[in-house]
């Protein structure tokens, strides 16, 4: 039996972890909590999500989305309206605020992945990124270019 401390997955956690703490300190910076960057993140890809579609994308529970929005409507960030008569559903829209965020969440996000692939070069990069997707099973044709010395598997 494989000991745990020996498995990609143990890998995988380690790395989160460390990569989740980085990002944690480098949004502070900008007075984001860690999650409300991927909150922000789809809103930016589709304003006007309702808090279900928001739950999903940004893989978390309605409780704990509620809660995030809360303090990001508090900050300034978002506001949220209610989308039919009876007040069931809520769709959340950035502010102006939460749109001047880009910019600087992309450039902190860009300095914890330098960070993050500092001991990689370009293609080990490329090819991280793809057996990655992969695992998540989101592999696209088009990131598999430059990779022929790679396994597809």
């Amino acid at each position: 039996m494989t000991r745990v401390d020996d498995t990609v997955l143990h890998e995988l956690v380690q790395l989160a972890k460390s990569s989740r703490n980085e990002l944690a300190k480098e949004l502070a910076k900008v007075d984001l909590y860690i999650g409300q960057e991927q909150v922000l993140l789809a809103l930016w890809r589709h304003d006007g999500l309702s808090q279900a579609e928001l739950a999903e994308r940004v893989q978390a529970v309605p409780p704990t989305v509620t809660k995030m929005l809360q303090r990001m409507e508090r900050g300034g960030l978002v506001r949220r309206e209610r989308a039919d008569g009876r007040g069931r559903v809520s769709r959340v829209f950035l502010t102006e605020a939460g749109r001047a965020l880009r910019a600087d969440i992309e450039r902190l996000w860009a300095v914890v992945e330098s960070r993050l692939t500092a001991r990689l070069d370009d293609r080990e990069r490329a090819a991280l990124r793809h057996l990655l997707r992969k695992a998540h099973g989101r592999t696209e044709p088009a990131t598999m270019s430059g990779m022929v010395d790679y396994p597809a598997n």
